[in-house]
């Protein structure tokens, strides 16, 4: 039977239908292969969130098609659904290229003889639903967590972004099918489940928001937690807020997109909160949630930022206990209301910006991980002496406790060792089926 090999850029949510592709693939009969590996079929999922990352997506199928000229070459996702003119003007570009939303599995879209060179075949995209269902069980190879796809689109129409024009308006994955996926997931060995999304906190189906979801996918069977991949603010968050204060096994860490700093422009944003909304909701987390890490993006030279905005932008970063800052360079998208607006920083100004939040990014990350020596946290392993924590902590064991990878334990933070590692030292290891007690308090 062929071979082939997956190939991921972007988010997580790429990263999760990139599981369901290999997945339904592999049931079809294909083997998998990793990427770099001799393959029949390649198979890239495309990222177009900004101009780079579009950039990015073209760079590597022209690098698949040099390195392996007599392979099947298809492109999925975003990057094919807004540059659709320029994927089939390319030349030794791709053979197959599937939109957002794909219309089928892919393995019904494939030609039934996998034969590059026939000439560039554009499937039409499928129709969004809402309540949505997807077949089969994502695979994420030998990692120990596993992303879970529950929502898709996103109506918010932020002026810098593109996705709702290539992922379509809200819609949310059906509850059932959400847990009928979690739960095999579990069943088959994964210890995390990564909830993703482009816009987790407008989920909504059967009556119930994304806290609801929460509660009942807390009720599945297995030795698990769960992780949210990003949570806009917004009024649904105070209730998750509730939940992960209520059970352990929902990963203290909260990703709340920021973007920038500053009133004004957030409001050139286009976002829908203000500085005073977002402080709110993060002081509620940190509150009700000990030794929470709070993460956030930022968006660095956007139109119209000026000295004072900026100022204003690095006082308010300043000010928060953030445990983990993305910070990035504005890039106009084509496409996007943000691309022709004026007042754009020159990039010298720019990078010296971004270096000085760069810095305020590395501090707060060295404090936080400061802050959670003498306590205890739940770590999952990757290896015999490392792993993550439920706090997002990059735990390093010494000694190391001899146990596998894909194990969930307890363990006492003893050292920071930079940025966002630690030390620490196994205190416990879970009975089967019985989540660890997590941190917030002193470590034994």
């Amino acid at each position: 039977m062929p071979n082939v090999a997956f190939y991921t850029l972007g988010c997580r949510l790429n990263q999760a239908e990139t599981g369901l592709a290999a997945a339904d693939l592999a049931s079809h009969g294909y083997t998998l292969a990793p990427w770099g590996a001799p393959a029949d079929l390649l198979v890239i999922n495309s990222c177009a969130v900004t101009s780079v990352a579009a950039q990015k997506t073209r760079q590597a199928v022209r690098a698949a098609r040099r390195r392996w000229p007599a392979a099947f070459l298809v492109v999925i996702g975003c990057g094919v659904t807004v540059d659709l003119e320029a994927w089939e003007a390319m030349e030794d570009g791709p053979d197959l290229i599937v939109p957002n939303p794909p219309p089928a599995p892919l393995s019904a879209l494939l030609p039934a003889l996998l034969q590059p060179g026939q000439g560039l075949v554009c499937i039409d995209p499928g129709e969004p639903q809402d309540g949505f269902t997807i077949p089969g069980v994502g695979f994420f190879g030998e990692r120990t967590r596993a992303n879970l796809k529950v929502q898709d689109g996103c109506d918010f129409f932020c002026s810098y972004c593109i996705v709702p024009y290539t992922r379509g308006r809200a819609r949310s994955r059906d509850a059932d099918d959400v847990l009928r996926e979690a739960q095999a997931l579990l069943d088959n060995g994964y210890h995390e489940l990564v909830l993703s999304g482009v816009n987790l906190t407008t989920y909504y189906n059967q009556g119930m928001d994304l806290a609801g979801l929460l509660r009942r996918l807390l009720n599945l069977k297995g030795d698990f937690r769960i992780r949210l991949s990003s949570a806009e603010p917004g009024p649904v968050l105070e209730r998750v807020i509730d939940v992960m204060a209520e059970d352990q096994r929902i990963c203290r860490f909260l990703h709340l997109p920021l973007q920038y700093g500053e009133d004004s422009i957030l409001h050139s944003m286009r976002r829908h909160y203000c500085t005073a909304d977002y402080r709110r909701l993060a002081e509620m987390a940190l509150t009700r949630i000990d030794g929470l890490c709070l993460g956030a993006d930022v968006i660095v030279g956007f139109p119209g930022e000026t000295d004072a905005s900026f100022a204003s932008c690095h006082d308010f970063l300043s000010s928060l206990p953030f445990g983990l800052l993305h910070v990035f360079s504005y890039s106009p998208r084509p496409g996007t209301v943000a691309a022709s607006l004026p007042g754009r920083p020159p990039s010298r100004l720019v990078k010296r910006r971004s270096e000085t939040l760069l810095a305020v990014a590395a501090a707060k990350a060295e404090a936080f991980a400061a802050s959670q020596i003498g306590q205890a946290v739940t770590v999952l392993l990757e290896s015999v002496d490392s792993g993550w924590s439920d706090n997002y902590l990059q735990v390093r064991l010494e000694p190391p406790a001899g146990l596998p990878a894909n194990t969930l334990v307890e363990v006492a933070i003893t050292a920071a060792a930079g940025n966002r590692e630690v030390l620490g030292r196994v205190v416990s290891q879970p009975a089967s089926n019985q989540a660890p007690s997590r941190g917030g308090k002193p470590c034994p």
